[in-house]
């Protein structure tokens, strides 16, 4: 829903996941410019705690009077007092995984080979539940979807990263026609206008959720086309703008998560295209 920017709550964001869900809260009405800034910002946050106010809008494409706009009108008295946010979340991120592996150490399983194999053992149980949890049917629709599209259209950012550029080589070596979408110069969003309703776009997003990913399904989604999505719960908010969701969880070792059973689906929807692909072609 569309919200006037004046009558949002003057309270300021106190941490970074308040400051996400403000920005979420009032990009249906920010001016462009705006909504530049604030795209940028959670694209890289960490160059938003570490850059000068002149870096950061020469590389968000805006003016430095912009960026203070910008904040101002997430409540902040200036662009300073924005980034202490921003600093606040790259700390704590190197905290939290300072204690994940103090957890693995207090575990008294940190040798390399103690780290190993829990990984192991962790990812035989993620792959159990996986072949007993994973919901067939939507497995099926999606394999038909991708089979059936003229361009398959690839995005996933940071973690997710990982399981699409696979897709896009492993499905490239089958002659499948696949784009792989990145986040390069910012002009992200402008791509979905050359994804037609005769495509399909997949998309892999996993907790925290990559806001870009969500806005651009989003769009793909209004425009007609078929979204999959690969996420780790159907409460996800790319559920509510995907056709399909396939949805993959990874057991935990020290709060670290491999993608091992990710990897694992992935690599089973490539081969189940390509082989409807080749039938297809022969029928």
């Amino acid at each position: 829903m569309t919200q006037n920017l004046d009558a949002i709550s003057p309270d300021i964001p106190s941490d970074y996941e308040s400051l996400k869900a403000r920005i979420s809260t009032l990009s249906d009405s920010m001016p462009k410019r705006l909504l530049q800034c604030a795209r940028y910002a959670l694209a890289n946050p960490d160059r938003i705690a570490l850059g000068t106010t002149a870096e950061i809008a020469s590389a968000a494409g805006v003016q430095p009077s912009t960026l203070v706009r910008f904040a101002q009108t997430l409540g902040f008295d200036g662009f300073s007092q924005m980034q202490q946010i921003f600093q606040g979340q790259l700390v704590g991120r190197n905290s939290e995984y300072t204690e994940r592996l103090t957890k693995i150490r207090e575990s008294g399983t940190n040798t390399p080979g103690g780290i190993l194999g829990n990984f192991v053992e962790r990812s035989k149980q993620s792959l159990d539940d996986l072949l007993r949890q994973v919901d067939t049917v939507a497995l099926e629709r999606s394999i038909e979807a991708l089979s059936a599209a003229e361009n398959i259209h690839l995005l996933g950012l940071r973690r997710a990263y990982p399981v699409v550029s696979y897709l896009h080589y492993t499905l490239g070596k089958m002659g499948v026609r696949t784009n792989l979408l990145e986040y390069t110069g910012g002009i992200l969003e402008e791509r979905v206008q050359f994804i037609n309703e005769n495509d399909a776009l997949f998309v892999a997003t996993f907790s925290p959720y990559s806001p870009e990913v969500v806005e651009f399904a989003s769009k793909a989604f209004g425009r007609g086309v078929s979204v999959i999505s690969l996420t780790d719960s159907v409460l996800s908010p790319i559920a509510r703008v995907s056709s399909t969701v396939l949805e993959v969880n990874e057991a935990e070792h020290g709060a670290f998560r491999s993608l091992s059973t990710t990897m694992c689906l992935a690599t089973s929807i490539a081969v189940a295209v390509g082989d409807a692909r080749k039938w297809t072609s022969l029928s």
